[in-house]
């Protein structure tokens, strides 16, 4: 059997680093010609901020204004971007990522226009990212970054793309850093950003190892239902469906204690049974609105 050579290994991640710097240079320059307000995540800026990651990602992670999603998107695609379908597995919402590839490029490009379990509505929760915005070195350019805490934030976040992410965490892993690396300022302040951006159930692991007291589970916003299930007017009970869909196990359980849109009386029973057919056709047909408005 052949052993993997370390050096062949270092010098791809040295090449993936360069490839997704690069791209995040330029796709934060385009917004900044576009006149779109995004944010460079992942591993650089998580360096600038004194903490480490596990891994190399093979793409530049770019946290764009939800309004602006579109209009971005058009113009990476006009760039010679393509989408990058996800392998076929069950998945029953969209992916809450758009993840793209260039022929020219090594690494690729993931956009997240909104934060999957943060259950605010999207542009409040780009808004309260965006007043902690920085600006961060790399490669001689000057880019706007995820500022510190978000960025400690987002890393421990385990779905990003829903489910698929959780079974490969580094919860633990980036836990141990920012019991080091936070002040006890830093952490009450990452308790109130998660409480309201609507991330406690998401997030309260986090908020526990860190210390501090969970925060209490609320439903999705109208405005979050809106956006993953491209509906206008989506109901309490697809807004409890589509919790228990983006959560993982953690925080079901806070969902399940706080009792949130259970039925109280003999009405809400006969409204939960005879909106269900009405809820099931709006969760199944989310991706299929999704790639009808982005596809």
């Amino acid at each position: 059997m052949t052993t993997p050579d370390p050096t062949s290994s270092k010098a791809r991640d040295a090449l993936i680093r360069e490839s997704k710097d690069l791209i995040a240079i330029d796709v934060i320059e385009l917004c900044r010609d576009l006149h779109i307000r995004a944010m460079l995540g992942g591993g650089p800026v998580l360096n600038a901020n004194g903490l480490l990651t596990p891994h190399v990602s093979r793409s530049a992670a770019i946290v764009v204004d939800p309004a602006s999603f579109r209009h971005l998107r058009s113009a990476l695609m006009d760039l010679g971007w393509r989408e990058v379908r996800p392998p076929r597995r069950l998945r029953i919402l969209p992916a809450a990522r758009l993840t793209l590839a260039h022929p020219d490029e090594l690494a690729g490009l993931t956009v997240y226009p909104v934060i999957p379990g943060f259950f605010a509505d999207p542009e409040e929760t780009f808004d309260l990212v965006w007043e902690r915005h920085k600006e961060v070195p790399l490669r001689g350019h000057i880019v706007r970054a995820l500022g510190r805490i978000n960025s400690a934030i987002l890393a421990s976040h385990d779905g990003l793309d829903g489910r698929s992410t959780r079974a490969r965490s580094n919860f633990e892993y980036f836990v141990a850093q920012f019991s080091r690396v936070l002040s006890d300022h830093d952490r009450a302040a990452a308790v109130d950003l998660i409480r309201k951006m609507g991330g406690c159930a998401e997030m309260n692991r986090l908020i526990i190892a860190l210390g501090e007291t969970p925060c209490d589970f609320t439903l999705p916003s109208v405005g979050y239902a809106q956006w993953r299930l491209m509906l206008p007017e989506p109901t309490e009970q697809m807004r409890r469906a589509l919790a228990l869909l983006e959560l993982g196990p953690e925080g079901r359980k806070y969902l399940y204690a706080s009792k949130s849109g259970r039925p109280h009386s003999v009405r809400d029973v006969v409204q939960s049974i005879t909106g269900m057919p009405k809820t099931v056709v709006a969760i199944f047909g989310a991706r299929r609105r999704w790639s009808q408005s982005f596809g």
